[in-house]
C-alpha cells in the first residue's frame, strides 16, 4: 500500500468509515454510510476505493435504520469494501476494540486523508458580533474523543502542519472536539481545499473569504 492510498483510507476510517469483521469471514470490511442527499460524496469515495483496490467498483446500496430517540425510520446509503489490508488497519485504529486516535495512526494521514476526515466530521464558520459583522472564523472537527486522544491530535497537528487547536468539551459525556482559531483555520482550509468535492466546498468558503482586521495572537 503506497503512502497516498494509505492516507486516503485512514482519512475515511477517521471519518464516517467503520471497520468490522463479517460473521464467518477472515478479512475486515470497510463500511461507509451517509444520508441519501450525500450520494455524490459516497460515489466519490466508491471511486477512490476502486482506484486503490481495483476489481469491481463497490456498489452503493440503500438501507433503513430506526432511531429510538425520534421513533422514526430513516433511509441511508452505504458502500462496503473487503480487503486484507483492513486487517492491519483495524489493529492500528481499533487496538482497544473501539476507534481510537493514536500518534501512529495519525501519522499515516496525508493532506487528502485529512480532507476526507474534515468533509465527514468538520465544519467552518465565521463568528458574528452583535452588529452582524465578522469577528473571527473557526474550523472545527467533531472528534468526540477522550481528552488523552484530543491532546494527541493537538500535538500531531502542531508537529505536522504547525497548527494549534483548542478544545470544545461536551459536558454530557466529557468528550473532546478540536477547534482552530482564525489564522490557523484559514491555513487548514487552504490545505484541504484542493481535495474537497464541489458539494463540500461550502465548509471552507466562509473561512477562506474571511479577512480579519486584527490578526489572532500567533499560535504556539
Amino acid at each position: 500500500m503506497n503512502k497516498t492510498d494509505r492516507g486516503i483510507l485512514y482519512g475515511m476510517v477517521f471519518g464516517d468509515g467503520n471497520l468490522f469483521l463479517p460473521n464467518g469471514q477472515v478479512k475486515y470490511s470497510l463500511t461507509i454510510g451517509h444520508g441519501p442527499n450525500q450520494f455524490a460524496y459516497l460515489e466519490y469515495k466508491a471511486d477512490l476505493l476502486h482506484s486503490i483496490f481495483g476489481g469491481k467498483k463497490p456498489v452503493i446500496s440503500t438501507y433503513s435504520s430506526f432511531n429510538k430517540t425520534t421513533q422514526k425510520s430513516y433511509t441511508n446509503i452505504q458502500v462496503r469494501k473487503t480487503d486484507n489490508y483492513f486487517n492491519q488497519m483495524h489493529k492500528n485504529v481499533y487496538s482497544t476494540g473501539q476507534k481510537k486516535y493514536t500518534r501512529k495512526s495519525l501519522g499515516y494521514l496525508t493532506d487528502h486523508g485529512l480532507a476526507l476526515w474534515f468533509m465527514d466530521d468538520g465544519s467552518g464558520v465565521v463568528s458574528r458580533n452583535k452588529s452582524g459583522g465578522g469577528c473571527g472564523c473557526m474550523i472545527r472537527i467533531s472528534t468526540y474523543c477522550p481528552q488523552e486522544e484530543a491532546l494527541i491530535i493537538q500535538s500531531w497537528l502542531q508537529e505536522t502542519y504547525n497548527l494549534f487547536c483548542v478544545f470544545d468539551v461536551d459536558k454530557r459525556n466529557n468528550l473532546y472536539s478540536i477547534r482552530l482559531k482564525t489564522q490557523d483555520s484559514k491555513t487548514f482550509a487552504s490545505i484541504v481545499k484542493p481535495y474537497l468535492i464541489p458539494s463540500m466546498m461550502y465548509k471552507v468558503e466562509s473561512v477562506l473569504n474571511y479577512n480579519p482586521r486584527v490578526l489572532d495572537t500567533p499560535s504556539g
